[in-house]
């Protein structure tokens, strides 16, 4: 059996980086100056400054409507009738006879005081009060244009927030559902490891490796098949079998794709009757594995058989022994969770 060290040093590596994902982005961002990734962090500044933002402006507008407020109040409890007659009987002359005055100064129309019940003095307090009215109408229509106004402003931070929440919201479940993939993806790793170490120990030279989350199982063709053919030798079925009661204890939890490799030796003459290229051959050998696994007691849908030919060596075709290399059937260990996902 090989050593393995490398195994632990990928798994340390792999959870280094779960751990230091957000620091590292948080970093980078720092020393760039400008938000050239999305963290938690930095989702959770900006709707921050975005509620007191809106927290701000809401108390400008609560200021502005208490003020005018404020003004309607002061301006509905002046005594207008008493503000007219002192503005009316005010006036006096050089002989301290009071004068009323109906015009502007400079015309010099004085009339003498009028009593309060008079006509006169009705109608020139009905005037002022109608100003006054026109002063408080004008007075409320411009307050209402503004609160309309501080509203539609109020409206649209409204707005902007809650689709900045969306995003944030979106951003948090983006983030959870990475995190719930790395846990996943380290179980599933852990539970690899265990069906290799099984492997192993039932065929003590079997060359297995875990990469992109599968377990691949590499079998020598040469002891599966004999050359130029597809049926399987009886080294190669007592082989399969030995590791057949591994695969069958997984077969609720693994896909299995079955793939053919061949080298680059074209087929003989005597044999393209049955296999027009080195692809057919390969095909054809990756489905009787998946038929003699079936047979033993696999359920076929969990299983897969493709042919690649001699166009994914493992090695170079120039020597014998790396066309012996190159002629192989692996088979991929899938969990049904990366499937699923």
């Amino acid at each position: 059996m090989r050593p393995v060290w490398w195994i632990p040093l990928l798994l340390v590596v792999f959870l280094l980086g779960v751990f230091l994902a957000e620091p590292l982005m948080n970093g980078i961002n720092a020393v760039s100056g400008s938000e050239l990734f999305s963290t938690r962090s930095s989702l959770r500044q900006e709707l921050r400054i975005a509620k007191e933002s809106r927290d701000v402006l809401r108390d400008r507008l609560k200021s502005e409507q208490d003020g005018l407020a404020r003004l309607a109040a002061e301006i509905q409890a002046r005594d207008f009738a008493r503000l007219t007659r002192e503005s009316l009987l005010g006036a006096a002359t050089e002989a301290g006879d009071k004068r009323v005055l109906l015009r502007p100064a400079e015309s010099e129309m004085l009339l003498r005081p009028m009593d309060r019940d008079s006509a006169a003095l009705g109608a020139v307090r009905s005037l002022f009060n109608r100003k006054v009215k026109d002063i408080l109408d004008g007075s409320r229509r411009i307050l209402g244009e503004k609160v309309g106004r501080l509203n539609l402003e109020l409206k649209e931070i409204n707005t902007d927030l809650h689709e900045r929440n969306l995003l944030l919201s979106e951003k948090l479940n983006e983030l959870e559902e990475y995190r719930s993939r790395l846990e996943a993806q380290k179980n599933y790793i852990g539970e690899l490891e265990g069906i290799r170490t099984d492997l192993q120990s039932a065929v003590t030279d079997l060359e297995t490796r875990i990469e992109n989350g599968q377990l691949k199982v590499s079998f020598q063709g040469d002891i599966l098949f004999a050359s130029g053919s597809h049926r399987l030798r009886d080294p190669g079925k007592r082989l399969l079998d030995s590791v057949f009661p591994v695969l069958l204890q997984q077969a609720d939890k693994v896909d299995i794709f079955v793939a053919g490799h061949t080298d680059n030796v074209p087929i003989r003459p005597d044999a393209r009757d049955r296999y027009a290229s080195n692809w057919e051959l390969s095909t054809y050998r990756a489905i009787e594995v998946v038929k003699h696994l079936t047979n033993k007691g696999l359920n076929p849908q969990h299983l897969t058989a493709a042919g690649y030919g001699e166009y994914k060596p493992v090695t170079d075709n120039s020597t014998a022994a790396g066309r012996q290399r190159n002629r192989r059937v692996e088979l991929f260990l899938i969990p049904q969770v990366i499937r699923r996902q």
